[in-house]
């Protein structure tokens, strides 16, 4: 049995690891999702996926996208949502416009994907969203329309969990703390050895510590976890 999957954000630093370990965890076709294409062409070589260049915040391009993946795999098993950006900025310093750009990336990038693959997902299929521990905490170090924006994503995702269990599709979130990718260079050196200090475990994720959990909630074995926010933050809130 195939299990088709869209990645969104697969070029990122958390997205290219997740396509990396749903190849190397035998799942194909992989449709893979993001607006830089070269990065994209790249990993889309590495894992035999479908490069698919897409900014998720436009509506019509997002619709446009999922109606071509939908001729050629009728039968979508999972979509997983890593397309997402960082903002440092606080409400002193915040623009509407500025606001509007992390929302629509962050959340209603999401939202819409979802929109998109509602009706493409099998019976007993899987959403994953990532989220953040700014989520939760409303930011320490990150910005407030990021935070927002995660905390939406936790929203939304029980949201979808409730809403699709009677077809037996769950829908789960991945909350990470900080993580060794490009999208770190938002911070200064100092505030990134400082939230190493801060973690129990001393130490920032790897994007493949992430990808495990993502896949491990795209698997059978989670099939009676739904509407879960997963930490995995090295233990820097435990709650």
């Amino acid at each position: 049995m195939t299990k088709a999957l869209i990645i969104t954000g697969a070029a990122g630093g958390i997205g290219a690891a997740i396509c990396r370990r749903a190849a190397q965890d035998g799942y194909g076709p992989l449709y893979l999702l993001d607006r830089d294409e070269e990065a994209l062409s790249t990993i889309a070589g590495e894992t035999g996926g479908t490069a698919i260049a897409l900014d998720v915040t436009d509506a019509e391009a997002v619709a446009q996208a999922f109606v071509s993946i939908r001729t050629s795999t009728p039968a979508l098993y999972g979509l997983v949502l890593a397309a997402g950006v960082v903002d440092n900025g606080k409400l002193a310093d915040l623009s509407p416009d500025q606001w509007n750009r992390i929302v629509s990336i962050n959340l209603t990038g999401p939202f819409l994907c979802c929109l998109a693959a509602k009706d493409d997902l099998v019976d007993g299929g899987r959403i994953v969203t990532l989220g953040s521990l700014a989520g939760r905490t409303g930011g320490v170090i990150t910005g407030t329309a990021y935070a927002a924006s995660k905390g939406g994503i936790e929203a939304l995702t029980k949201s979808m969990a409730q809403e699709l269990a009677p077809r037996a599709i769950t829908v789960n979130c991945v909350a990470p703390g900080a993580v060794e990718t490009p999208m770190l260079a938002a911070h200064p050196p100092e505030r990134k050895a400082a939230m190493s200090a801060a973690t129990p475990l001393k130490r920032m994720a790897k994007p493949e510590e992430i990808a495990a959990a993502v896949c491990f909630l795209l698997s059978e074995d989670s099939a009676f976890t739904t509407g879960a926010v997963m930490a995995v933050n090295g233990g820097l809130r435990m709650d």
